[in-house]
């Protein structure tokens, strides 16, 4: 049980640094549109992200 704990903890750890390098690469991805006068479409942000944008929860 303890070792199968440790697993998920570092498969946790592991999707969490993934989701990080993510937001990172789509931050850099926005600005770069930003400063070429390019703005996103709606239908390109999934809703759940769009409610984290407005609430930042």
């Amino acid at each position: 049980m303890k070792l199968k704990v440790e697993r998920q903890n570092a498969r946790i750890a592991g999707l969490g640094s993934l989701v990080l390098a993510y937001s990172w690469t789509v931050d850099r991805l926005i600005h770069r549109m930003r400063d070429a006068g390019v703005t996103p479409d709606l239908r390109d942000i999934h809703e759940q992200v769009r409610d984290h944008m407005h609430t930042g929860a």
